[in-house]
């Protein structure tokens, strides 16, 4: 077959290339038009489904059909979805507020959505770059916590073996957590008061802190109120919210509820029960509840800061305390022991709390939103809200082993209260209750206590 103008000879040597170039352009063009549009798609499904997630709503079965449609058939390689994800995560951090309690369970809800192409582990590493981001140069970000906890305690040894190392680690260094211990920042007040005037950003409270910081806290302190930590756990859990919010009130984020720990009364002189107390010289240290229940016993006590509690137990100024035993060991107070009064007296909570001016300190510093600034806060938080079960476990153990140290070791007595004076520290306890609530705590979170209490003991019988 001839067609008029063209030169057969001209184009027979190359006609496979051609074909070839033909055959490329016909299979590869298409493909590539349509690349875009499927990452922009999958984009779009992906910063709906972790905006979901983020905002802690449910995601429906539609968008959990497409997004897991678009990952099973291999539209997008492993390190495309995690860059992906970090972008969308940025963007969403800037939008969209989350909370600690959302954070709780985003892990897992995560890991429901988008296992096996990205697990709870690398979703976390995700997380911290988006959430970094922001910082940058050579400066980092670094929250400084001022505690009287003594060095060599699991209040301090907990958080400075697991959860800041890990911060530093997920941060690239960016965020960076400094704890003053062992009293060098003052007492508790003088933290509190360092974080107005943002010389701290947060504080490691004793049951001192706890009641200065949020007197509504001090509901949980009322003599004979838990019967064992089961209890202190179980309220704790469920009245979380209530606590975060009345902290919150006082310009205060609750980081971590932990134990200060059950409190003993602890004798360098020889005692049998309530009625030697009052020949003896009681320190008083914590604030209003423990100066109260002296009041209720007809005991008269000795004003004494925590830091120079250890050097009047040693000069006698002093010869009695109410203290937890973890703290009387880490101070070494046990030295100016003899014996001590079971069961304790009454509980109290430590804390971690950080000032709600630290989030202005992140957008002057890092120049971000006050939304961004919300989301770090709250996604540090989570972290120390995650290392509590761990934290508590130790600090209880500790105080176990402080416990059997007295009286294996140290030479402490325990002198058993009679049925009688337990019966009186519960009737002091009541007359604490009806005495304080509506002026230091809340009558209502009194009463909703102890309900809970009650239908918790209830359940267990």
């Amino acid at each position: 077959m001839h067609i008029p103008g063209v030169r057969w000879g001209l184009i027979r040597r190359p006609l496979p290339v051609f074909f070839c170039l033909l055959i490329l352009g016909i299979t590869s063009r298409p493909e590539a038009a349509g690349d875009a549009p499927a990452r922009d798609g999958f984009q779009k499904i992906l910063q709906e489904s972790l905006e979901t997630l983020w905002t802690g709503r449910e995601v429906g079965p539609e968008l959990k059909r497409r997004q897991q449609s678009m990952l099973n058939n291999g539209a997008v390689a492993k390190v495309d979805l995690e860059s992906m994800a970090k972008t969308a995560l940025t963007t969403i951090m800037d939008r969209h507020k989350t909370s600690r309690y959302i954070q709780k369970d985003l892990p897992e809800r995560f890991n429901a959505l988008f296992s096996p192409h990205i697990n709870k582990k690398e979703f976390k590493q995700i997380l911290w770059r988006a959430l970094t981001s922001p910082i940058q140069g050579k400066e980092p970000f670094q929250i400084r916590i001022g505690t009287l906890a003594p060095p060599g305690t699991p209040w301090l040894t907990v958080p400075e073996t697991s959860t800041i190392p890990e911060i530093e680690t997920l941060s690239g260094g960016k965020i960076l957590i400094k704890i003053y211990g062992g009293g060098v920042m003052g007492e508790d007040p003088e933290i509190l008061k360092k974080m107005k005037d943002d010389q701290v950003d947060g504080c490691g409270c004793t049951a001192l802190g706890v009641l200065t910081a949020s007197p509504d806290a001090s509901a949980l302190l009322i003599p004979g109120l838990f019967k064992n930590y089961e209890e202190v756990d179980y309220i704790c859990e469920k009245f979380r919210p209530d606590l975060d919010r009345v902290f919150e009130e006082k310009g205060y984020i609750l980081a971590a509820l932990i134990d200060t720990g059950f409190f003993y009364l602890f004798s360098k002189n020889a005692v049998t029960g309530l009625t030697d107390m009052k020949s003896q010289k009681v320190a008083t240290w914590f604030g209003t509840v423990e100066t109260a229940l002296y009041q209720e016993l007809g005991i008269v006590p000795i004003p004494v800061t925590t830091p120079e509690l250890v050097t009047a137990l040693s000069t006698n100024v002093v010869t009695t305390n109410l203290s937890p035993a973890a703290w009387v060991l880490g101070m070494q107070a046990h030295q100016y022991c003899r014996y001590y009064l079971k069961p304790p007296l009454l509980y109290s909570p430590a804390a971690v709390i950080v000032s709600t001016r630290m989030r202005d300190r992140l957008q002057k510093q890092i120049g971000i939103s006050d939304v961004f600034a919300w989301n770090i806060q709250e996604v540090m938080v989570s972290e120390f809200n995650g290392l509590e079960p761990e934290w508590k476990a130790q600090i209880r153990s500790y105080e176990e082993k402080s416990l059997m140290a007295f009286e294996t070791k140290c030479g402490i007595q325990p002198v058993v209260l009679s049925p009688q004076d337990q019966q009186v520290i519960e009737k002091a306890g009541t007359s604490l209750q009806q005495k304080l609530a509506g002026k230091v705590f809340s009558a209502k979170l009194m009463n909703d206590i102890q309900k809970a209490l009650e239908a918790y003991r209830a359940q267990k019988q």
